[in-house]
């Protein structure tokens, strides 16, 4: 069974609500998982205003974002959004995604990959993201997409008494 990809819209947001809270779940039982400065999980009220801003970024061109449905379930998102629009830095994206443990392996993530830069081609030069540095399934994903690491961030994240180094990663489009 293959996921469809397509454009996130308003009624999303319940479906994209709890694929984040199984993210916070997820992560609050691998510490290692998720890339997430904020290892509290957000009130819904704080992720309907990130949900409703990030769609208006969608509409003013500066973000893009895809969600990949499975049996009427949203089970993946992918966004990216620009640096800082209007500055010196509107030509860099910032990418990220994420795809539920359950459907992990099926190509969903690749798939949202390959629309967002198909996309991000005619509105980005670069792309950046974020990855802990202990994750090696994400990092080979990302470079099989041809992200390369321009920096490691050593001990960027304590939790649970555990440091978490953190690699920065780019993506040059043109």
């Amino acid at each position: 069974m293959e996921a469809k990809i397509r454009r996130a819209k308003n009624p999303d947001f319940k479906e994209v609500l709890g694929l984040n809270r199984r993210m916070y779940a997820e992560a609050r039982k691998d510490p290692k998982f998720g890339d997430y400065l904020f290892f509290k999980q957000p009130s819904k009220q704080k992720m309907q205003r990130w949900f409703n801003t990030l769609l208006k970024d969608v509409r003013s061109n500066n973000a893009i974002y895809y969600v990949a449905e499975l049996n009427g379930h949203i089970v993946g998102q992918c966004f990216i959004r620009r640096d800082t629009p209007g500055s010196e830095l509107s030509h860099v994206g910032i990418f990220s995604i994420l795809v539920d443990k359950n459907y992990r392996n099926m190509g969903i993530g690749s798939s949202l990959i390959e629309s967002a830069i198909k996309t991000a081609r005619d509105n980005y030069e670069i792309l950046h993201l974020r990855v802990f540095s202990s994750n090696s399934r994400a990092k080979r994903l990302y470079r099989r997409y041809g992200f390369r690491t321009f920096g490691i961030a050593p001990k960027f994240v304590k939790r649970n008494r555990v440091y978490l180094d953190r690699d920065y990663m780019y993506l040059n489009l043109r």
